[in-house]
């Protein structure tokens, strides 16, 4: 009978000593518990701490859960040189860059007279590669854009299109 309730107890203590653990893309593992994942980020609470964690997904390899289930998160994105400025991603929404480095903030602007391209699309276009390129050349991943403004150009008008966003890495 003791040895059954010594089973037992062990049983009960390994289970309530399980925890999950995040594993992130700079190869940093927390411990602790998961208690929601959304799509664009999780709910964490670190081990031995109550306050809730928001955690974006992009700074996530995997959940390695307690019950032993893998969930992966995010694909990690390999930057070298501003030659991968096409791999910077650009996101909206803050909750996505929560858990990654910040590089700092880039601003870029770009202008033009009247041609066949004087859409303010045009003009954006043209800026967004200059963000992501520099953001690749300081080694950022993702770009959270923080501003944008763009207006068309015509006969006498020139277009222009200018945005300011934060460069971040893991």
């Amino acid at each position: 009978m003791k040895r059954l309730i010594y089973v037992l107890f062990l049983m009960v203590s390994l289970q309530c000593a399980a925890q999950d653990e995040v594993v992130f893309h700079n190869g940093n593992i927390a411990k602790g518990k998961v208690s929601e994942v959304t799509e664009i980020s999780i709910k964490f609470c670190y081990e031995g701490e109550d306050a809730m964690n928001i955690i974006g997904r992009a700074a996530i390899a995997e959940i390695r859960f307690a019950s032993g289930r893998v969930q992966q998160m995010s694909q990690k994105i390999f930057i070298e040189s501003e030659k991968d400025w096409e791999k910077v991603r650009i996101v909206n929404d803050k909750n996505e860059v929560l858990g990654l480095k910040s590089l700092g903030q880039v601003e870029k602007h770009s202008t033009g007279t009247w041609s066949f391209s004087t859409t303010a699309g045009h003009f954006s276009e043209k800026t967004m590669k200059k963000i992501r390129k520099e953001a690749a050349a300081r080694g950022g991943c993702i770009v959270l854009l923080l501003s944008q403004q763009s207006q068309s150009g015509g006969f006498f008008q020139d277009g222009h299109a200018s945005m300011t966003g934060e460069i971040y890495t893991y």
